[in-house]
């Protein structure tokens, strides 16, 4: 009885210290795809496009139930400076497979989704149609995107 007693408590001090470690991995450039509409701007000449997404280096950080995850373009280009995003999801939901979270705006709307297995970030994106500068509307734009990522 003492024994088990001795263990649970073991158990319940080493716990906190285990899940307040936050779990970090480093991504690879993702690779991934975009609805481009064809000359007419209608759905039924859309095609999927590769995306370049070379310059982009994504990570990830678990905690408990709170995701992070940057993305954005790390290395600076011709012109341009480096431009990265951190989301927090401090609510994301998580199973024991994955952990999924979303992001909505006025005008896009975000799901990230990591396996726990397989070390994968996933991200699908879209974003309604909104008028530019010049008046004119763009198309909407859907794309989906995935990472291979190691632990850190």
């Amino acid at each position: 009885m003492r024994k088990s007693v001795g263990c649970l408590l073991l158990l319940l001090a080493s716990t906190p210290a285990v899940m307040a470690n936050p779990t970090r991995f480093a991504c690879d450039p993702p690779q991934g795809k975009r609805v481009e509409l064809g000359p007419s701007n209608r759905s039924g000449d859309a095609q999927w496009i590769d995306d370049n997404l070379d310059t982009v280096r994504p990570a990830v950080v678990i905690d408990g139930q709170t995701l992070s995850v940057t993305w954005g373009t790390s290395v600076a280009q011709e012109g341009a400076g480096a431009k990265l995003t951190t989301y927090v999801f401090a609510a994301a939901r998580r199973d024991a497979s994955s952990i999924l979270a979303t992001r909505v705006d006025d005008t896009t709307a975000e799901i990230f989704r990591f396996y726990f297995a397989s070390k994968v970030l996933y991200k699908l994106t879209t974003r309604s149609a909104g008028a530019s500068l010049d008046g004119k509307m763009p198309p909407p734009f859907i794309a989906t995107h995935f990472a291979i990522c190691r632990e850190q």
